[in-house]
């Protein structure tokens, strides 16, 4: 519990503009592991240098710290939050990422 109150502790910041954290980070991902990008389809035609200031990756990165969010504030007890997400983002293994499946 002590990792997850060491995080909570800095993420008011992070708590208070979901959008602009959300959009940094999905940002940073996209241009240091430019594969990744790969894995969002519904960014797939947005310029590299637009990626910053584009409301859908702002959107899309605000409900992943949001969810994250919820999984730190829950103090380990978290085994029931991924479901749904896991859910949505399962894909069947014929059309799987190469990025996703092990070597």
């Amino acid at each position: 519990m002590a990792d997850f109150d060491m995080v909570l502790k800095c993420w008011g910041p992070v708590e208070a503009d979901h959008a602009t954290h959300g959009s940094l980070v999905l940002t940073r991902l996209f241009t240091e592991h430019p594969e990744t990008l790969k894995l969002f389809p519904k960014f797939a035609g947005i310029a590299h240098g637009d990626l910053a200031g584009d409301a859908g990756v702002s959107a899309h990165g605000a409900t992943v710290l949001n969810k994250l969010g919820d999984l730190l504030k829950a103090r380990g007890a978290h085994a029931a939050l991924p479901k749904p997400l896991s859910s949505s983002h399962a894909t069947p293994p014929s059309t799987r990422s190469p990025l996703l499946t092990s070597s």
